[in-house]
């Protein structure tokens, strides 16, 4: 299914998988809230630390055989399954991607306005006319080349190549999207809240059989922006913080002496001063403020529309309510002291998310760089200077 790309010019540049690229690459294509994160455990545990996840793609990198095109079983067109046949081998990457996020809700991904049109206008397209359109818009080969290495041979026949198979949940069912195939093939009913578990019987009996035939392959997933994550848990925390406090108000006006509240809030405050709290912090200071505001009043319970829904808070207050109800003073407080350790930590890991998405980007722009000229000239000077023969000699 590949093709020569018609701008020679332009070639599309072959991106190496790896988190920081891909990741940018959905940032440069306009998607908000998502990164694109390496799954090396199909461990339920360390899945469910990762939701919520939008879509996962198996990329194998082998020379592709006749037993791995279309056996017949898929349907070329789908309605609301977005589906683009890999025709530029080379593009892998985007079209991995897009088979996720052009199949995410509205309300879960912003997919920004290039990716609307495009979807808008290919919707009534059979995959390979899909796949063609892709590769035909300046602007996603702009941004797809924006995140790879600048000096790359071309593709030749007989290399190993990077090919994509996705799994997404659609309509009450879980699709497997195989850019080598016609179409989506649709493989078992499942939920919303569910699909992970399904998706992970299906991803075993892939990984065994790729192990025997000895393709090597990686697992990614297509997830929220973890620091949209952990702002909302933020939100939370302090949200059931100031719950706490009021029901606490509410039966002992002077709790805070007798429980010693304001040297455990110094303390807190303290410990926000480390560093990747800190960071952490600075991302979203109005939780700080709501975290250690201290007034004579009953503080009113407010939250930030955007970062908890109507469901977060009745879940929320059912937490609430079975922590507080019937307790006594020490096992509320001990909750209390609980929610404030809980959001240290998550202050923790959204400074230590912060830290990642930024090397990520001077990742990007390390690749992007031209060291060649530099190189030359450094070797150039030590062969002026003698130091190149010795340093040679040296070595033997």
């Amino acid at each position: 299914m590949a093709r020569q790309e018609s701008l020679e010019d332009e070639p599309w540049l072959i991106v190496e998988p790896d988190p920081g690229s891909l990741s940018q690459l959905c940032s440069n294509m306009g998607v908000q809230g998502v990164q694109v994160e390496q799954i090396c455990s199909l461990n339920r545990g360390m899945l469910h630390d990762l939701r919520p996840i939008h879509g996962i793609t198996l990329l194998l990198h082998h020379k592709p055989e006749r037993s791995h095109r279309d056996d017949g079983s898929t349907t070329t067109h789908v309605n609301n399954v977005y589906f683009a046949n890999q025709v530029v081998h080379e593009a892998y990457a985007i079209y991995a991607l897009l088979s996720v996020l052009m199949n995410c809700n509205d309300d879960t991904v912003d997919l920004g306005s290039e990716l609307i049109n495009l979807k808008e206008f290919t919707d009534d397209f059979p995959p390979m006319l899909k796949g063609l359109s892709v590769t035909n818009s300046k602007i996603l080969k702009d941004a797809h080349n924006s995140v790879a290495r600048r000096q790359q041979r071309r593709l030749t026949r007989g290399d190993d190549i990077y090919h994509y198979i996705t799994y997404i949940p659609v309509d009450g069912y879980l699709w497997e999207l195989d850019g080598f195939k016609r179409g989506p093939l649709r493989l078992a009913s499942c939920t919303e809240t569910g699909w992970i578990d399904t998706a992970r019987t299906e991803l075993q009996r892939k990984i065994e059989l790729y192990q025997r035939q000895q393709i090597p392959f990686t697992i990614w997933s297509v997830v929220e922006d973890r620091r949209r994550v952990y702002q909302r848990q933020l939100a939370a925390k302090a949200y059931m913080k100031r719950a706490i406090e009021q029901h606490l108000e509410a039966h002992d006006p002077s709790w805070r002496v007798p429980l010693r509240a304001q040297q455990w809030e110094e303390e807190y405050r303290h410990a926000l001063e480390a560093e990747r709290c800190k960071r952490g912090t600075d991302i979203y200071p109005t939780l700080d403020t709501w975290m250690f505001e201290a007034s004579a009043a009953t503080p009113a319970i407010t939250t930030e529309s955007h970062l908890l829904t109507s469901s977060d808070l009745v879940d929320l207050q059912a937490h609430i309510g079975s922590n507080t109800q019937g307790r006594s003073l020490e096992e509320i407080m001990d909750f209390w002291l609980q929610v404030q350790d809980d959001s240290l930590r998550i202050y923790k890991q959204l400074g230590e998310e912060c830290e990642k998405q930024q090397k990520y980007q001077d990742d990007v722009i390390r690749r992007q760089h031209d060291y060649t000229p530099f190189i030359k000239a450094y070797l150039q000077r030590l062969l002026v200077h003698g130091h190149l023969e010795r340093m040679i000699a040296d070595l033997s």
